[in-house]
């Protein structure tokens, strides 16, 4: 069956407003841009929808490096064809509109899911959230809850690091940033908004990162099944923590470091299936090192009930050979480039976003660098 993959790349927003989000012209912009990072999971003859034209040539060039052969879709009708089937970022009423088929429940478990309230008390019943990590319903809590996580990092409070993040939000976005106890006014009013939507916004001390990996997991309805691995993607973020890359390879063992975070992970799958759900799941896992040196794990930092870039890039493996390793890149055209895994050069370089979208440049760039393992370290 062919598959039309359907970017809807601000998902979270449509599960927050179901009934009333509308695109904004810089997101609808921003699917646009994004529309080719399908090309990882596509096979020959799929569609990817396209909402801004995309220059055959684009796809021509890929094909001809040994990746699918696709076709872009600009106009976006409902689906009701059963040789055609929809693949969305993510489970939505709107994708359930589109495609004329029984996801609702898929929906509500999405919604669930995602949440970060859902996420934090699971965190917290498993007791791996990180030390001071909690959630705040009023705005005067504030104080206590930064005094606490500085005294459990081992942190001064002036100089203790923080982040609040919205019930739901999108990658890095959806959150503020802060430092000690003291509150700005827009922060004030940031946290009052998403209370008020809510109920509450979610706590964490702002903890340097050693090592960040996505837990790459398909769920199959029950009777088919339990939650599978299909792979682990290292991350590559920003100093704030934007994502910014993944790394893949042919390699498909666990490693030690992040044998408990899976087997954790996988608990979060199967609840996930019990309500209902069925696709794909993204678990980012990470290291941290506190104020004191000591290293704490956290199995559960971000769930995500969608198709994630991690996944994708699952799909690049394709053009490895024995004994490479690759990273796929996303910057702005404005951002320099990403620090690289090898001071030697990549054996290999595969362009994964076209230059021009519609009319104008686009601004997301995204590509494959290919090296050889024996570069690794290891």
């Amino acid at each position: 069956m062919r598959r039309l993959f359907y970017g809807n790349f601000d998902f979270e927003h449509e599960l927050a407003n179901p009934n009333s989000w509308q695109r904004s012209p810089a997101i609808q912009r921003m699917l646009a841009e994004r529309a080719s990072v399908w090309i990882g999971l596509a096979n020959d003859g799929d569609l990817i929808w396209t909402p801004e034209a995309i220059p055959d040539s684009f796809w021509e060039e890929l094909a001809n490096v040994g990746l699918p052969r696709i076709q872009g879709v600009a106009e976006l009708k409902t689906f009701s064809d059963d040789n055609i089937e929809l693949v969305p970022w993510g489970c939505s009423r709107r994708t359930l509109e589109l495609s004329r088929r029984p996801y609702l429940q898929n929906e509500a478990a999405a919604l669930v899911g995602n949440s970060r309230k859902w996420s934090f008390a699971l965190e917290q019943e498993l007791g791996v959230a990180l030390p001071g990590a909690a959630r705040i319903e009023r705005l005067e809590d504030f104080l206590s809850t930064v005094e606490t996580s500085a005294n459990l990092c081992g942190d001064r409070l002036v100089e203790h690091r923080w982040v609040i993040k919205s019930n739901y939000g999108m990658a890095a976005r959806e959150r503020i940033l802060g430092l000690g106890p003291m509150l700005s006014v827009s922060h004030q009013q940031w946290i009052h908004r998403h209370i008020a939507a809510d109920d509450a916004v979610f706590f964490e001390p702002w903890i340097p990162i050693l090592e960040e990996v996505g837990l790459q997991f398909s769920i199959p309805p029950r009777t088919m099944g339990a939650p599978r691995l299909e792979g682990i993607t290292p991350l590559l973020s920003a100093p704030q923590g934007g994502y910014r890359g993944s790394r893949f390879s042919l390699d498909e063992a666990i490693p030690k470091t992040w044998q408990s975070s899976v087997e954790l992970a996988l608990q979060a799958a199967k609840r996930l299936q019990h309500l209902g759900y069925v696709g794909p799941l993204g678990i980012d896992a990470a290291q941290h090192e506190l104020p004191t040196g000591d290293v704490v794990h956290r199995p559960l930092q971000d769930i995500n009930v969608r198709f994630t870039m991690g996944r994708l890039a699952l799909g690049f493996k394709q053009l490895l050979r024995k004994a490479e390793f690759g990273v796929w890149q996303h910057i702005t055209i404005n951002e320099k480039t990403i620090p690289r895994p090898s001071p030697e050069p990549p054996t290999r370089t595969i362009k994964t976003s076209p230059k021009i979208v519609g009319t104008m440049t686009a601004n997301h760039l995204s590509e494959i660098l290919i090296y050889s393992d024996n570069l690794d370290g290891g």
